[in-house]
């Protein structure tokens, strides 16, 4: 009771359990971030961290959990987290990738364009860290003074061969904004897929997100990917992961009276007012939980493309530990050509359909075998 089960993301997409990204670098930019332990044990796999509102970045407020730090966290563990704290139960497809952090941060209340450019472009900076994948969930919209220098910024990454996954927004009827308005970044609209605890039958959904293009011609997004019911973990010492703990604990424990009130020797003469109240407080803890979208003491459930993006471009890790010479514009071949259309769903709102990681990574393998 109050625990809602939960498919790792893995094993909802049927991805490869034993393709993880090994040997793939990958960056996420977004407003902030917190070393998690699903990025950093049994082994550290941060392997860079980079602040683009300052020359230096501050050491101990990357280490400290920090409010604005939540959102990157979530999207950086729901592409490459292991699942430490659940004992890999809520681990991401490119579990074993390596990480680069890349802060792009926000200035009164807001993202600005000429942050987000100067973050994308870190990897070019800093070669040898070997990104070739970077993941954006944050836009910035065309009234930003840089709006076309975060495109701009864009392309050329991907034109250095790094593959840029961003996400399509959660407007409906609203167009993408930067990074995602880029013609060469593939940009990721949401589904609503058969295994979120919601769905009725067996038919996927399209997630209401953002669709269209600022450019004559241009679709996006261009594929989706889960943006609903997507496990990933809290940031420790907030008040909300400060509240998950307790809850479960009681949770638990009432529970347990609650079992031990049927068949125990000990309580066989307890009341209906002592069965009552504990019935209700079970209650009452179930539905915060619910509210909450707590799934365990240390993680929630999360919604929208900020986590279908990375979940896209940890299928992209998958195909370069495959095939390592895939260029960006074979990795959006290989997800688009084998993506599949929803029904009833038109196609500048979908893009090319729903990722298929299984199908993506047969895609690589045998492109890698012809290109040899």
């Amino acid at each position: 009771m109050g625990r809602i089960q939960l498919l790792s993301i893995p094993e909802r997409l049927d991805a490869y359990a034993d393709i993880t990204g090994q040997g793939v670098v990958m960056a996420f930019v977004d407003v902030g971030f917190y070393p998690h332990p699903d990025l950093m044990r049994p082994e550290r796999r941060i392997v860079g961290y980079a602040d683009a509102t300052r020359d230096v970045p501050d050491g101990n407020e990357f280490f400290s959990p920090q409010t604005f730090g939540w959102h990157g966290t979530m999207t950086a563990c729901a592409a490459a987290g292991n699942g430490y704290r659940s004992g890999g139960s809520y681990r991401g497809i490119a579990s074993e990738a390596g990480v680069v952090l890349v802060k792009a941060g926000v200035d009164g209340g807001r993202v600005r364009g000429n942050n987000v450019a100067h973050a994308i472009r870190f990897p070019l900076r800093f070669p040898k860290l070997g990104v070739r994948i970077m993941n954006i969930s944050l836009g910035v919209g065309p009234q930003d003074p840089n709006f076309h220098e975060v495109e701009r910024a864009v392309e050329e990454v991907v034109e250095s061969g790094i593959t840029v996954f961003a996400a399509a927004g959660n407007t409906p009827g609203e167009k993408v904004a930067a990074p995602g308005s880029s013609p060469l970044a593939i940009t990721v609209g949401g589904q609503h897929d058969r295994f979120s605890p919601d769905v009725d039958g067996e038919r996927d959904r399209h997630w209401p997100s953002s669709f269209g293009s600022h450019r004559e011609g241009l679709q996006k997004p261009d594929l989706l990917a889960p943006a609903i019911w997507v496990p990933a973990p809290m940031l420790p010492g907030t008040l909300t992961a400060r509240e998950a703990q307790p809850l479960f604990q009681l949770l638990s424990v009432l529970e347990e009276l609650s079992a031990e009130h049927g068949f125990s020797e000990r309580n066989q003469l307890s009341t209906a007012d002592e069965r009552s109240q504990i019935a209700e407080l079970m209650r009452v803890l179930t539905d915060r939980i619910r509210k909450q979208k707590y799934i365990s003491p240390d993680y929630q459930h999360v919604d929208g493309t900020s986590f279908a993006a990375p979940i896209a471009a940890s299928v992209a890790a998958q195909m370069l530990e495959v095939a390592p010479k895939l260029t960006p514009a074979d990795i959006r071949e290989g997800l688009c050509s084998t993506s599949e259309a929803l029904p009833d769903v038109p196609a500048h709102v979908q893009g090319a359909g729903v990722l298929r990681p299984r199908a993506a990574v047969d895609w690589a393998r045998a492109w890698a075998k012809v290109s040899r």
